[in-house]
């Protein structure tokens, strides 16, 4: 039985990347959204559940916009995923170990990031209130500049909004949010009390109609993705 700590492979990677393509909001997260915004909720000062993180990938909680599982066996692999990777990221950093984002390239070979920035930012604003005392520090908020610089890259409002960076700025930048990363991490483990992950899914290898749907949503299976599958 795979453990829920273990990474998930290269094959796993593109299986999840394809289910999350597949989802029919425009809001949907794509896998390098969805690692940064993981990364974010992992070195950030509080928990956040995965049944409150999953929403925000998927892109909503209804049925025309909510994932379409083929089966309860689809669905338990595909959260068994979220899981695994949500865990691998916080694994990683617990051990100290340097951890590398995922971010795809372009038509041309280019990692560009942005979206891994966005995703980023957008696990930040879930706690927001709790990131203003690292947001405020001087000597320290220097380290999500990064992050800030891909994801608001020729943002529409002029306030917030980062110049688009030569190729070899942004090679620069990609390293630096991976330094970034840990330094975080760092910063708030001291106020970090609780485990960073807990599994979507249940242990149980069946789900019954009347009860919790492994997508953490707090509905029963039968009002949730049970709908889906037919």
């Amino acid at each position: 039985m795979t453990s829920l700590t273990t990474p998930l492979s290269d094959d796993e990677l593109d299986q999840l990347t394809e289910f999350l393509d597949s989802l029919p909001s425009p809001t949907a997260m794509n896998i390098e959204r969805m690692d940064g915004f993981f990364c974010a909720l992992a070195v950030g000062p509080e928990l956040v559940m995965p049944s409150e993180s999953w929403p925000h990938v998927i892109g909503g909680e209804s049925a025309e916009h909510g994932p379409a599982f083929d089966s309860m066996e689809q669905a338990q692999t595909i959260m068994g995923m979220f899981t695994r990777h949500w865990n691998s990221i916080a694994r990683t950093l617990e051990r100290g170990d340097i951890y590398v984002p995922i971010v795809l390239v372009d038509d041309n070979g280019q990692a560009l990031g942005n979206e891994w920035a966005k995703g980023f930012m957008h696990g930040v604003g879930l706690r927001a209130a709790s990131w203003q005392t690292f947001l405020h520090d001087e000597e320290r908020a220097g380290a999500i500049t990064p992050m800030m610089a891909l994801a608001y890259e020729n943002d529409p409002n002029p306030e917030t909004r980062f110049e688009s960076p030569s190729p070899e700025k942004r090679t620069e930048l990609l390293q630096m949010m991976t330094a970034g990363i840990v330094q975080m991490y760092r910063y708030f483990t001291p106020m970090r009390t609780q485990p960073v992950a807990s599994t979507f899914v249940r242990g149980e290898p069946k789900t019954g109609r009347n009860e919790p749907c492994p997508c953490g949503s707090g509905k029963k299976y039968k009002q949730c993705c049970l709908t889906r599958t037919h």
